[in-house]
């Protein structure tokens, strides 16, 4: 069993134990000394309690939601994995709030593993989505768009790390040298007079992975969704429609030639 599953197990078997705790009152007591041996080690007896809940866990995660079509990574400026994951994010927050999403915006960081090509069981996209960020939608000024597009411009020229890049949604850039030479919202050209929604994490809302221009919004919409559950979902929902998972580089970070 891999390192999130043994994690994930434990904390369903710590909400068991809580949840399953009642009052006594002690009435007697009786003390007896007892030998621990072999038969009857520590590891034995937790392995005895946790073995019904693991092979039910193992069940769950090994279960195959859909087929990816290609290998999916994380990538600078654009990658297929990022694209994946900050599209179908995108449309979801559209889906739940009542007024309009302008882009998303996630971070390489975030992903922790590449989906890779042919069956994708659930325990995948916990290993993808391991932690419990939420999706939330900022409201930023046209100030704070410039620091958002300079940060966007500068993870993309760096190459050297996997973290490097940032993925988008909605959002198209071309980067020219060192500058931003276009930068367009949806089909429109980016007007610094406006505000923009972005939809995002509560991790990086909160100035996570150095996103300082989050902080102090204007508004910020908390829409109560995991992440994680709106890619489980979106997948799903592919599967019974007899789609399999595919992302394509379409140039919306790219480079002037």
């Amino acid at each position: 069993m891999n390192y999130y599953l043994k994690h994930i197990l434990f904390f369903y078997l710590a909400l068991l134990l809580i949840g399953c705790k009642q009052q006594y009152k002690l009435t007697n007591s009786k003390s007896v000394n007892n030998e621990i041996n072999n038969e009857l080690s520590t590891n034995n007896f937790l392995e005895t309690i946790i073995l019904p809940y693991r092979t039910e866990l193992e069940l769950k995660m090994n279960e195959v939601i859909n087929t990816s079509l290609i290998d999916m990574e994380a990538a600078s400026p654009e990658g297929l994995l990022g694209n994946f994951v900050c599209d179908l994010t995108y449309l979801k927050a559209q889906e739940i709030s009542d007024k309009p999403v302008d882009f998303c915006l996630l971070n390489n960081g975030g992903l922790r593993t590449p989906l890779p090509k042919g069956e994708i069981t659930r325990g995948k996209i916990f290993e993808l989505m391991p932690f419990e960020n939420e999706i939330v939608i900022v409201e930023l000024s046209g100030d704070k768009m410039l620091d958002l597009i300079d940060y966007i411009k500068t993870k993309s020229l760096s190459t050297k790390s996997r973290k490097a890049g940032v993925p988008v949604s909605g959002l198209r850039m071309i980067i020219n040298k060192d500058k931003v030479s276009e930068v367009k919202i949806g089909t429109f050209a980016f007007d610094k007079n406006k505000k923009y929604r972005v939809a995002t994490s509560d991790y990086l809302s909160n100035g996570g992975d150095q996103m300082d221009f989050f902080f102090n919004p204007i508004s910020i919409e908390n829409t109560g969704v995991k992440l994680r559950d709106a890619i489980l979902s979106h997948i799903i929902n592919l599967k019974q429609k007899d789609t399999e998972l595919d992302a394509t580089i379409d140039g919306r970070i790219s480079y002037a030639k």
